[in-house]
């Protein structure tokens, strides 16, 4: 039988945390109590694989099927209704 480890802290979430973990956004400066358990203590940290800004850029976002292209036109009348709207 393998023991689970387990860590308790209070800190305030600032900024690098929620760039590191954006489901920490709603409590971004709030104090929280946080408790981290080692769910599989003999398993090794599986490291995810960094790419560079280049190879980000160059990526193309799959859409879903039955979703149309977005047009040029369709982007502007977009940005013609958020002015009009006030949702810029």
């Amino acid at each position: 039988m393998t023991m689970q480890q387990a860590i308790q802290i209070q800190t305030v979430i600032n900024e690098a945390m929620v760039k590191d973990a954006p489901g920490l956004l709603p409590l971004l400066g709030h104090r929280v109590q946080m408790i981290a358990i080692d769910l599989e203590p003999e398993a090794p940290a599986k490291a995810r694989p960094k790419i560079t800004l280049e190879q980000f850029l160059a990526t193309r976002l799959k859409r879903p099927k039955g979703v149309a292209p977005v047009t040029l036109e369709d982007m502007e009348k977009a940005i013609v209704r958020g002015a009009v709207d006030g949702n810029l």
